[in-house]
């Protein structure tokens, strides 16, 4: 489990836009906490609180000290709301957590033995899936999951149900493709393909955020 750090909140009520963006521009993020047996609690948290954690790494299923005046909950982030263009964060989900409960969290994972590979192979990784869910007691949270794919050749992949299980359960269907290794050929073919064919519209993906309801 990644080291326990605490984050210091303020309560705050339900406020207009224009509130929200005069806080925004002091330096404070809205925020949320949920799963005490009281009703949700509405927060402003500190923008350089979270920049600084999101520096160290993956904050995502880390457990924290949430303090709230004077009272302390561990937590974990289920949610980090980040603007689409700046990609900053603009509103974090917390839940409150039993240290002796199971939680269900993402977790990272992370490649090694990636230039043996392509030494060996001369082929190419496709790396589909970055993140799993996985459901485990907090002081078990990885900070990651590690795969070595140094001994992987041309064809050969992991998939969920390669992955050691020990301390967690993933939540991803078994069959779940991570990380295989492809021919660059296959690669050439498959791009060949696709500019011959005839182009189509181009989709437009709108932008922009919501605004905070609460």
């Amino acid at each position: 489990m990644a080291e326990e750090l605490e984050i210091i909140a303020e309560t705050r009520e339900i406020s207009t836009k224009g509130k929200l963006k005069e806080f925004r521009k002091k330096g404070y993020i809205p925020a949320i906490s949920y799963g005490t047996e009281n009703k949700n609690i509405n927060l402003w948290i500190r923008y350089k609180n979270i920049i600084d954690l999101m520096k160290k790494g993956s904050i995502e299923g880390t457990v924290f000290d949430l303090k709230i005046e004077d009272k302390k909950y561990p937590v974990i982030i289920k949610e980090i709301q980040k603007d689409p263009i700046t990609d900053k964060p603009t509103h974090i989900d917390f839940q409150i957590i039993s240290l002796k409960e199971k939680v269900e969290v993402k977790v990272p994972i992370h490649l090694v033995g990636e230039e043996t590979a392509l030494k060996l192979t001369g082929g190419m990784i496709d790396f589909p899936v970055r993140e799993v869910k996985i459901r485990c007691l907090p002081k078990d949270i990885p900070k990651y999951i590690e795969l070595d794919v140094s001994n992987l050749k041309i064809g050969q992949s992991i998939t969920v149900k390669d992955i050691p299980q020990e301390k967690f359960i993933i939540l991803e269907p078994q069959e779940t493709l991570i990380v295989h290794i492809i021919s660059k050929k296959v690669e050439e073919v498959v791009t060949t393909t696709e500019t011959t064919t005839t182009p189509q519209e181009p989709e437009v993906i709108s932008k922009g955020k919501k605004e905070e309801q609460s």
